[in-house]
């Protein structure tokens, strides 16, 4: 199987891939016509491909480069539409690209039909009068990818501070590197050309060579590029379906005390990161109900006994948290009264970002469901009450 056949492959079963997604936005559809069309263009450039179109159609007519190179504008159209839909979603030139893809396809099919088309060289010179045809073709297919692709690149490079995530910038710098290299096949075929109208001399292996490396650096590319923005989709997927596993222990012994906080609206279960959205924000909400049962001096208390208990234990804080929420938690499950008038526990997941709220959480869940320093640190605080209470009604007798 040769190098042609592959990458071909390769393109055809990235584009079936996004081709379902053709349907969802305009973004997705240029980047599916984008995809198909760059498997079709490389397609032809597949010798048994070749083979049999000519063997249909006649070597003479010469069509398989015609619908390669026409495919490959359309192509590059399309790239160039998608990059705009994300990097520049407010629109650039859209009338001026309109206008350039609807000149650029009817002025190459015209001078492909009126080329004397002769074997060797890169822009295959005709004679007689269909001399400048061929090279008028050349430029008009040449100079349209070109500016595509040094726009392109531009858009994916400038695009890629922008992007939230690793695999989101990588795969917008693979686009970009993609876009690269098709400007550096079409400045290379301007050269070449220049060089033989100017001189004479050809440099027919070293043409072709340059120009098939740099055309299939392009697909390959431009494949990883599209297959690495889902893979980082999916990788917030797991990640967050590993946050809401670590968490719905303490999301289900918190809400058991503080029901209210609980939404109605069920979700479904696929929906992983939004459910993990609310598992967090009811989390959080119970966690204001709760403190509303113990006050400032069980937080203190709770330091206290961490580091009389517990001395060098890892997350400190997050371990004084899960204490005073289980004696919170132990205290609104046997009846007992919110406390007014006094200072509450601060919430140590005030002021965080993302990341390091998701961790905050984890590690509390984690002490309150594991270490015996919050179980304990809880019946003694319930004892301590039993005992006030006691007093409290032994002094009005």
């Amino acid at each position: 199987m040769t190098t042609s056949a592959i990458i071909a492959g390769v393109l055809w079963i990235v584009a079936l891939w996004r081709l379902p997604s053709i349907r969802h936005s305009h973004k997705q559809r240029s980047l599916a016509l984008t995809l198909v069309t760059l498997a079709a263009a490389m397609t032809f450039e597949v010798p048994q491909v070749k083979e049999a179109v000519d063997a249909v159609v006649g070597a003479g007519v010469r069509l398989a480069p015609l619908l390669k190179q026409l495919l490959g504008v359309t192509s590059a159209a399309y790239l160039l539409d998608f990059v705009i839909a994300v990097v520049r979603p407010q629109g650039l030139a859209r009338r001026t690209r309109l206008i350039a893809g609807g000149v650029t396809l009817p002025l190459m099919l015209i001078f492909y039909a009126l080329a004397n088309w002769t074997p060797g060289g890169p822009v295959r010179l005709g004679e007689g009068r269909g001399v400048p045809f061929p090279v008028l073709y050349m430029t008009v297919f040449t100079l349209y990818i070109g500016i595509a692709m040094v726009v392109s690149t531009w858009l994916f490079l400038g695009g890629v501070r922008h992007s939230r995530t690793l695999l989101g910038k990588a795969g917008l710098g693979f686009l970009g590197l993609g876009t690269l290299l098709g400007s550096l096949y079409a400045f290379q075929r301007i050269a070449f050309v220049t060089i033989q109208l100017s001189s004479g001399t050809e440099y027919p292996d070293l043409a072709n060579l340059l120009s098939t490396t740099l055309k299939q650096g392009t697909a390959l590319s431009v494949a990883v590029g599209v297959c690495l923005p889902p893979l980082s989709v999916a990788a917030e997927y797991v990640a967050a379906w590993f946050n809401l596993r670590k968490l719905r222990p303490l999301w289900a012994q918190l809400t058991q005390a503080a029901p209210n906080v609980v939404l109605a609206t069920s979700v479904r279960r696929s929906r992983v990161p939004f459910r993990l959205e609310r598992c967090v924000i009811e989390i959080e909400d119970a966690c204001l109900a709760l403190r509303e049962y113990v006050s400032a001096d069980t937080y203190t208390s709770a330091q206290k006994f961490v580091l009389s208990q517990a001395a060098g234990v890892q997350c400190a804080d997050a371990v004084v948290e899960a204490c005073w929420l289980r004696a919170a938690v132990q205290s609104a499950r046997d009846g007992g009264e919110r406390l007014r008038g006094v200072e509450y526990p601060p919430l140590g997941v005030t002021g965080r970002d993302r990341a390091s709220e998701l961790s905050w959480l984890r590690e509390v869940g984690r002490a309150y469901l594991l270490l015996p320093v919050v179980s304990e640190f809880a019946r003694t605080e319930q004892s301590s009450n039993i005992q006030a209470q006691g007093d409290s009604e032994g002094s009005l007798t």
